[in-house]
């Protein structure tokens, strides 16, 4: 069992499908079994888990992100900044997770927090520098951003992850056709697009993306989507079956990169790690092994 001295836990008011006390009860105890001081922080607004991550996560060996992937991308914020990082480890308790489940985490609190005490595997995971921010999983525009977008609150805390899938098949049946221009360190691609997606991690809507993506290769994996429709559907269903595009299939265009500059033609909606930002550019770049998690066995 791995010892700490000092441990911060940022877990979100609202996070899962139950009430925070229950998950802070199954949390808690084992987590003080493996440290000194445990500094626990429930976050009050949007960006207080970025704000005490950047102020303070240096501060501590280990920090533990009980809440969903917005929880996750606001504290990986405020970690990829600092220069002295800690351990992270993640408690899933949103409605997809996505981040978690590209780590093989468990999604049942339990067995996540005994992967962290008992400190099973850790990896040097790749985090991807936009601008100003960072994300761990995906940055991505088009119909990918169009769905998040059209997510109701509602529908999302009484169906969950279904929603997800609703909103993708509302969004498909009339998707924008997008001009981008991807310009990266081996070459340029010029093309109409109803979605350009940028993966690190391996899930998004809890849907598991190719299984050839390495998240701490220093590569990002860049996928440029032409056609909508069922052919898309189809193709996806190819990719997470097999982890490779079909030959035949040449409405989706998949490029390796470490910096990549996307130019869109007009402000659109850009969705990165689930939280909705504009812009009509971005620059992104690659930082190999940036973060270093807990970990999970692959099923």
């Amino acid at each position: 069992m791995a010892k700490y001295s000092d441990v911060l836990f940022i877990c979100n008011g609202k996070a899962g499908q139950g009430t925070l006390e229950v998950l802070l009860k199954d949390a808690v105890p084992p987590l003080l079994d493996i440290c000194t001081n445990l500094i626990i922080h429930k976050t009050k607004e949007k960006g207080d888990a970025e704000r005490v991550c950047r102020e303070s996560g240096s501060q501590y060996e280990l920090v533990v992100i009980m809440g969903g992937d917005g929880t996750v991308h606001e504290s990986i914020n405020g970690l990829a900044a600092l220069e002295d990082r800690p351990l992270v480890g993640i408690l899933p308790g949103g409605t997809c997770n996505d981040f978690a489940r590209s780590l093989h985490i468990p999604m049942n609190i339990g067995q996540a927090v005994r992967l962290i005490t008992e400190q099973t595997s850790e990896q040097d995971v790749d985090i991807v520098q936009a601008g100003e921010r960072y994300f761990s999983n995906f940055w991505g525009t088009g119909l990918v951003s169009q769905t998040s977008d059209n997510i109701d609150v509602g529908s999302k805390s009484v169906l969950g992850k279904l929603s997800y899938y609703i909103s993708a098949f509302q969004s498909i049946k009339d998707s924008p056709i997008l001009r981008v221009k991807v310009t990266t360190e081996n070459e340029t691609v010029e093309e109409e697009v109803v979605m350009l997606l940028v993966a690190n991690g391996r899930s998004i809507g809890s849907n598991p993306l190719p299984i050839c993506i390495d998240m701490s290769d220093g590569l990002m994996d860049i996928y440029i989507v032409k056609k909508s429709g069922f052919p898309l559907l189809k193709e996806f269903l190819v990719i997470k079956s097999t982890g490779n595009i079909s030959e035949e299939y040449d409405d989706i265009m998949h490029i390796q990169a470490k910096e990549a500059h996307i130019e869109l033609g007009q402000d659109e909606k850009l969705d990165m790690d689930g939280e909705l930002y504009e812009g009509s550019s971005q620059s992104l770049k690659v930082l190999e092994k940036h973060l270093r998690f807990v970990v999970g066995s692959p099923d």
